[in-house]
């Protein structure tokens, strides 16, 4: 089930406590704030009996209800294989504990528990609800101070806490219920410097209440986008941005060491037309959550009829990628939420060595020794690997998603490309593909591609 509204939700200002003032950090503790010496120990088990490993215990103070906007400290350690944590000390005789088990996707909120609490011997997680959307930045053209793009998403008095840059999605695990968020920048000294500057703190903390709606365990809050402003007035911050399409899906964790930090790119581009210089680049637009989740906006321009998404994560030196399916242009139209691309699963990293062979006359398989005027481009469709060499040299492309790949021929001379597209020449009559498979983690000796320069009609020339 998923709850989605499609118009940004204003962001009331209620609340003056600062999330980066260690002062106010501390907020008003309804228990005794002196560091308990009694250690605090439990096991947690998720909801189908087995021991929940490395899921993350959070310890906090127990905030008083004027104080519900604080982003609380925390202590946080981890479980270990047989499900069992331990705090050398107590934060405080009464305390709160939040478990995110960030693998099974469970949660367990105690907001009141003290170090010997029966509660603590064995901790039954559920089924985590999940809160989505994207946060903006509502920069002024000059700001009296530039905040930066860090922000931090929490839910106000408890340890649950997300970072996020603006522009981009977020995604944080959440206990079922109704419950109020906020949303300040994520840097103290850029707090300190808004502070300083005279504004208002209703200004740089922001919260918003899920009024009557409630998450289910499973469910999905989907909302906003929410808009981060220090000039426009509390009740003119609800703007109506449209269309909410994003993209989704996930990288199966199961192949990667670490689940969070792939990095993301939508291939727009998928002939590598537009590259400049040697080589194209791969640039990562987002990067997934610690349950490989990611999200991005659907791409302004697509020019052509389908476009991919690439994966790329380093483990030390061995380099994992993958690819999404190609996603039609139709698909993504007139998208007014979300559409999931699918679960992408990511292998080592391929490399192709070839040398591209001139062939002037397509009837005739002599090679030509003219090579050094001859420019091509050789590289995968739908990727972000393309390079730009000249004929009867050797070439090498280095950490390229393995697995079959179509490779891509053509001339490495724009002007050369974009007469044939002013002339609406068909692009499978100067583009020559061919379908190899690249080895996972090792390179494809491969010497099959010739090249023959592109014609027209004379009356076209």
């Amino acid at each position: 089930m998923k709850y989605s509204l499609t118009m940004a939700l204003a962001l009331s200002a209620l609340f003056y406590a600062a999330c980066s003032d260690s002062e106010k950090l501390s907020g008003t503790a309804t228990d005794t704030e002196n560091m308990m010496t009694a250690s605090v120990t439990g096991t947690v088990k998720r909801s189908d009996g087995t021991f929940a490993t490395a899921a993350a215990v959070r310890m906090s103070k127990v905030y008083s209800s004027k104080d519900m906007s604080v982003v609380p400290e925390f202590v946080e350690v981890k479980t270990d294989t047989a499900g069992v944590f331990a705090f050398d000390s107590a934060i405080a005789d009464t305390f709160q504990l939040a478990v995110i088990d960030e693998d099974a996707e469970e949660i367990s909120y105690l907001p009141r528990v003290q170090h010997d609490s029966k509660d603590l011997d064995t901790i039954k997680l559920e089924k985590a609800a999940r809160f989505e959307s994207v946060l903006y930045y509502d920069r002024e053209s000059e700001p009296a101070v530039e905040v930066g793009s860090h922000f931090l998403v929490y839910m106000p008095g408890m340890p649950f806490v997300q970072n996020v840059f603006a522009k981009d999605s977020f995604s944080m695990l959440i206990p079922a219920g109704s419950w109020w968020f906020g949303f300040c920048p994520g840097d103290p000294q850029m707090v300190a410097k808004l502070q300083d500057s005279g504004v208002a703190d209703s200004l740089i903390y922001r919260v918003w209440n899920m009024g009557s709606t409630e998450v289910e365990p499973g469910d999905t809050l989907d909302v906003g986008p929410f808009y981060w402003s220090t000039t426009t007035d509390v009740d003119t911050l609800m703007k109506d941005v449209g269309s909410l399409a994003r993209i989704s899906g996930q990288v199966d964790c199961d192949a990667v060491k670490k689940c969070a930090g792939v990095e993301v790119m939508a291939i727009t581009d998928i002939f590598g037309f537009g590259f400049s210089g040697d080589s194209s680049e791969f640039v990562a637009q987002t990067k997934t959550d610690s349950s490989g989740r990611w999200w991005l906006p659907v791409p302004a321009e697509v020019p052509f009829d389908s476009f991919r998404v690439e994966f790329r994560a380093e483990e030390g030196k061995n380099i994992k990628m993958g690819l999404s399916r190609y996603v039609k242009v139709s698909e993504v139209e007139n998208l007014e939420d979300t559409l999931d691309v699918g679960l992408v699963e990511l292998e080592s990293s391929s490399g192709l060595i070839s040398t591209i062979a001139l062939v002037i006359d397509p009837l005739d398989s002599t090679q030509s020794s003219n090579c050094m005027v001859n420019s091509v481009v050789v590289g995968a469709k739908g990727t972000a690997h393309f390079v730009r060499t000249v004929t009867c040299n050797s070439l090498k492309i280095n950490e390229m998603p393995s697995g079959e790949q179509e490779l891509l021929l053509y001339s490495g001379d724009s002007k050369v490309i974009s007469t044939l597209q002013e002339v609406e020449t068909p692009v499978e009559e100067y583009v020559v593909s061919t379908f190899v498979n690249l080895p996972k983690g090792d390179d494809l000796e491969w010497q099959g591609m010739t090249y023959t320069p592109p014609t027209l009609p004379k009356s076209v020339k």
